[in-house]
């Protein structure tokens, strides 16, 4: 609400306000420096000098232990950073976890079946970033650690524009599967309007740090309103 954010005096945007609902699927799309990224880092709790109100069930953010808060959220990026170990190793981060925990994570994000043509299973190395796994299999890796920790909010930043359409797909349909099965909020950033129009029910256009249009995805596609929406529809067709 009201939220402001500037680098060295340079206003990212001012003023900003956005609602998301528990169990919704939602888009922020915009071309490069919109505001979007920052938006983002600011949900995550990397960047805390803004001003205005970041509320969640309509208590400030700073009121709430951050480390337990910030448990409650994954983030899934665009090139997932692996370390040079195991499968394993990648999705705990060192954590412990029960092996039904683990298997659970595994099954719904789609990667046990991978595993399966795995030399070594959970327990294959994953070469020097990740260079033995597909596009396709590290975003599953980086869903499976997400789900791990039973995140309500997954943040997704560009997280298919690296994959083939057909890896797109599937990641975007798996996403809609885990919204469907488990109500985690997801919250997209992406520059692609067919991305939006797949997964998500609600869309914010962003430019220049405003919020050019905020709606349902099906309205906005049919009735854009906005200069930037027109042109990122007629873009993605």
């Amino acid at each position: 609400r009201n939220l402001s954010f500037a680098y060295s005096e340079k206003p990212v945007f001012e003023n900003l306000n956005l609602k998301f609902k528990v169990g919704g699927k939602y888009g922020i799309i915009g071309k490069s420096g919109s505001g979007k990224t920052t938006l983002l880092k600011i949900l995550l709790g990397q960047l805390t000098s803004y001003s205005g109100e970041l509320l969640f069930d309509g208590v400030d953010a700073a009121v709430y232990d951050t480390e337990s808060f910030y448990r409650q959220m994954a983030y899934i990026e665009q090139n997932v950073f692996l370390f040079h170990t195991t499968i394993r190793e990648n999705i705990t981060l060192g954590a412990e976890f029960q092996k039904e925990e683990l298997e659970e994570a595994l099954r719904n994000s789609a990667l046990y079946e991978d595993l399966k043509s795995f030399p070594q299973g959970l327990d294959t190395d994953v070469g020097e970033n990740g260079d033995c796994l597909s596009g396709g299999q590290k975003q599953r890796v980086a869903i499976a650690r997400a789900l791990a920790s039973n995140p309500k909010i997954l943040l997704c930043d560009e997280a298919t524009s690296a994959l083939d359409p057909q890896t797109t797909a599937s990641i975007l349909d798996l996403l809609k599967e885990i919204n469907q099965k488990f109500g985690i909020t997801i919250v997209i950033i992406t520059h692609q309007m067919s991305v939006v129009r797949e997964i998500c029910s609600h869309v914010a256009i962003m430019k220049s740090g405003e919020v050019v249009e905020d709606g349902k995805v099906s309205e906005i596609f049919t009735h854009p309103k906005s200069d930037v929406a027109r042109e990122l529809i007629s873009r993605d067709l």
